[in-house]
């Protein structure tokens, strides 16, 4: 099978892991914001930045070391899987030692239980790291698709029936772990050639993997910051209930965005690595994975910022209208980091782990003042609207500093890329928008369920008519048997 063959069809076991994960995280979502309070989603927002932080520190940035490298010896894997075993139990220390300066941070006492249960899941998680990274590596995404969906499966089933028993926030840190465990232990089943560690480690093992995998770690540290520096600023300086409102509405825009964004994104790393001395062949890539994304991110993002005033209490539920306002903003900024995401791919792919981790810091010592400075003026909708600008601003500095130097000179063609989608989904957010001022008297969830066919029947009939050969060719890659 080609390499474009293994990619398409990577791709569409991807599209279908995804879609399904995110219809399950969706259903999940609007089940919990019921059962439990703003208060408690708040909470669990200060919790998962910690896990977060934590699963980049185990994976000590290894992982793309080993996509990158076409070379690696099954000695090698060894050594790379006990240093995440290692790494896994620092992390897991480290946490716990952390505790009680993380509930002075945020001034929240409730933290300390669920501090202690989340530091588990790093005891967990990298005894099935390498496993992921291997089925990766060889395009097989089929098999990573069905864990996905396990995992997600897992974490619905028990955060739901224990949220119904009445464990509040405990829930939804159970239901995390049990979704580690479940894929890791699917992960050890499902491997690559059967691949299986052994009693090796060597230090000289390691050479060539850190140094790149310590550039992947600070880059996905900074990077990750970049993305939470601002629930980290609400969560401190606001409070619990008004992180929650921010966590539905960043769970709301992002979950679908970032689970739609790594369809390409993941299949892509893999093939630039393999076309690395090819720049043209790069630069036409480059350009298709950036007119796939917008072509599905744009119209979802833009989509869900037109619905928001309806959907939100229909399906969440009143108390969380303050949420409305904050998924519109974020929807926009969705917008943009989705049209910059594969960035990290084409430096990776050309072995620029050290742009990567330069860029990440820079945007991190970029956004700090202005978050802050939001926040303290306009509570979570003032950090919101800053971080908008500052991504705008972002976006700009990425085509002048990284897109230009790799592929050279190329603003018309990374511009023509967006366009069309952008236009076409702005038409749709338009036409959701004036649906609901034409039909205010009928049920509200009457409504939405006309919005959201309005929305699809819009964006479909315009790309049909403006370019129905992409259109076809989305669906042949999702779809097309191999």
């Amino acid at each position: 099978m080609s390499l474009r063959d293994k990619a398409a069809k990577g791709l569409k076991w991807t599209t279908f892991s995804t879609v399904f994960s995110a219809f399950l995280n969706f259903t999940q979502m609007a089940i919990l914001a019921h059962l439990l309070s703003p208060v408690d989603f708040g909470l669990m927002g200060m919790v998962l930045i910690v896990v977060g932080f934590g699963q980049i520190f185990s994976d000590m940035g290894v992982s793309s070391a080993i996509i990158y490298r076409q070379d690696t010896t099954r000695e090698q894997l060894s050594s790379l899987y006990w240093l995440n075993i290692v790494s896994g139990i620092v992390a897991c220390c480290m946490i716990l030692i952390a505790n009680p300066f993380i509930i002075a941070f945020y001034h929240e006492p409730r933290l300390h239980g669920l501090i202690q249960i989340a530091s588990l899941i790093f005891l967990v998680t990298p005894f099935g790291q390498q496993y992921q990274i291997l089925l990766q590596k060889e395009l097989q995404f089929n098999r990573l698709a069905g864990i996905t969906i396990l995992g997600y499966l897992t974490n619905a089933v028990v955060s739901i029936l224990l949220a119904w028993a009445g464990r509040g926030v405990y829930s939804l840190i159970w239901g995390q772990f049990a979704n580690s465990v479940v894929r890791v232990m699917a992960l050890i089943l499902t491997n690559p050639n059967q691949w299986r560690p052994t009693l090796h480690f060597s230090f000289s093992d390691l050479k060539g993997y850190l140094g790149f995998g310590f550039y992947q770690m600070g880059d996905k540290t900074a990077n990750y910051f970049n993305v939470y520096l601002i629930q980290i600023l609400l969560g401190s300086m606001l409070g619990a209930k008004a992180l929650g409102y921010y966590t539905l509405a960043f769970d709301l825009v992002y979950k679908p965005t970032s689970a739609i964004t790594p369809i390409i994104t993941r299949v892509a790393f893999p093939v630039f690595s393999k076309i690395q001395e090819n720049k043209l062949l790069m630069k036409k890539g480059y350009m298709k994975v950036l007119q796939l994304l917008s072509s599905v991110n744009f119209p979802v993002t833009l989509g869900m910022a037109a619905l928001a005033p309806v959907a939100v209490p229909v399906i969440y539920g009143e108390r969380w209208m303050p949420s409305v306002i904050l998924i519109q903003i974020l929807a926009f900024i969705a917008l943009l980091r989705s049209s910059g995401s594969p960035v990290s791919a084409l430096m990776l792919g050309n072995g620029k782990a050290d742009w990567g981790f330069h860029w990440s810091v820079g945007k991190m010592v970029f956004q700090i003042p202005g978050l802050y400075l939001g926040a303290k003026l306009g509570g979570a909708v003032g950090a919101t609207v800053a971080f908008l600008c500052l991504q705008l601003a972002i976006s700009t500095f990425a085509y002048l500093l990284l897109i230009r130097p790799l592929l050279g000179s190329c603003l018309k063609e990374y511009l023509g890329s967006m366009w069309p989608a952008l236009w076409l989904s702005l038409v749709m957010a338009l036409g959701i928008i004036l649906v609901a001022a034409g039909f205010q008297n009928i049920k509200q969830i009457h409504l939405l369920m006309f919005q959201i066919l309005c929305g699809i029947g819009i964006y479909g009939a315009l790309m049909f008519l403006s370019n129905r050969s992409l259109m076809f060719e989305i669906v042949e890659l999702v779809w097309k048997k191999k």
